[in-house]
C-alpha cells in the first residue's frame, strides 16, 4: 500500500470517530423516541377515556399536572397544554390504539379527534378526588401498527412528539400526514421549518417540487444537526 495514501491526520481521525459517535446518538435517539411516542400514545388514551366522556371535571389535566410536579421535581414535558397535546395525539391517531383499531374506521376524519363539543360535557373539578374509568396505562400494548399497506412505519416512530403535534393540529389528511411525517424523518427538520413548509403547502405542490429530500447522515455536520433536531423536539 502507498505510504501516503496510508496516512491520515489526526484531524481525520478525530472527524471519523466524531462522525461514528454523533450517528451512535442519532440511532440511540429513535430509539428513545419511539419509546416516547408509546408512553405519550398510553397516557394520551388514559386522559381521552377519563376526560371525554365526563367521568372529570375540565379543570383535570391542571390538577394533574400541578401534582406531577410536585411528587416529581424537576419533571419536564408534562404540563397541562402538553397533557393536552397527548390527548390529541392519542385521538389524531385512534386507528392505532391496539384495542380498537379492528372496529374503527381507519379514516382520520371519522376518528373521535378532540372537539369543544366534547370538553363542553364535563363539569368543573371541586376535589382532587377524580373517578376512575380505567385506572392502568398499558406503554407497552396500547399502540399496535395497523394493517394499512402504505403506513410509514419507521417515519412516524423516528419523528419527534412536537413534530407530531404541528403535523396533526395542521393536516387532517391522512396523506398530508404521512408526507410531512416522511420528510420530518427524513430531512430531520426543526419544528419551524416543518410550519413552513406546511404553510408552503408542499403536500399540495409534491408534484410541482423536485423530490430532493432524501439523504443519508454521511458526516458529522449533518449528524450533529440530527441530534440536535430529534434533541429540541422532545418534551
Amino acid at each position: 500500500m502507498d505510504k501516503e495514501k496510508s496516512l491520515i491526520s489526526l484531524t481525520e481521525a478525530v472527524e471519523a470517530i466524531k462522525t461514528a459517535i454523533l450517528q451512535g446518538q442519532y440511532e440511540a435517539l429513535k430509539d428513545v423516541n419511539r419509546v416516547q411516542l408509546a408512553v405519550y400514545f398510553a397516557i394520551g388514551k388514559y386522559l381521552s377515556e377519563n376526560t371525554r366522556k365526563g367521568f372529570w371535571g375540565t379543570g383535570a389535566l391542571k390538577q394533574i399536572s400541578l401534582q406531577l410536579k410536585k411528587e416529581m421535581p424537576g419533571l419536564r414535558g408534562f404540563s397541562e397544554t402538553q397533557l393536552k397535546e397527548m390527548r390529541s395525539f392519542y385521538e389524531g391517531w385512534e386507528i392505532l390504539d391496539a384495542s380498537t383499531q379492528q372496529h374503527k374506521n381507519l379514516s382520520v376524519e371519522n376518528s373521535s379527534v378532540a372537539t369543544d363539543e366534547f370538553s363542553q360535557c364535563n363539569l368543573p373539578v371541586t376535589t382532587d378526588k377524580l373517578q376512575m374509568v380505567n385506572n392502568q396505562i398499558d406503554i407497552y400494548k396500547t399502540i399496535k401498527i395497523p394493517d394499512i399497506a402504505d403506513f410509514p412505519i419507521e417515519d412516524f416512530f423516528r419523528v419527534p412528539f412536537t413534530h407530531h403535534t404541528r403535523i396533526m393540529a395542521k393536516c387532517k389528511d391522512l396523506s398530508a400526514r404521512y408526507y410531512y411525517i416522511h420528510r420530518t424523518a427524513e430531512e430531520h427538520l426543526s419544528v419551524d421549518a416543518l410550519e413552513k413548509i406546511i404553510k408552503q403547502q408542499a403536500f399540495e405542490n409534491r408534484d410541482k417540487l423536485p423530490n430532493n429530500f432524501s439523504q443519508t447522515i454521511t458526516n458529522s455536520s449533518m449528524a450533529r444537526k440530527a441530534v440536535m433536531s430529534y434533541g429540541r423536539g422532545h418534551l
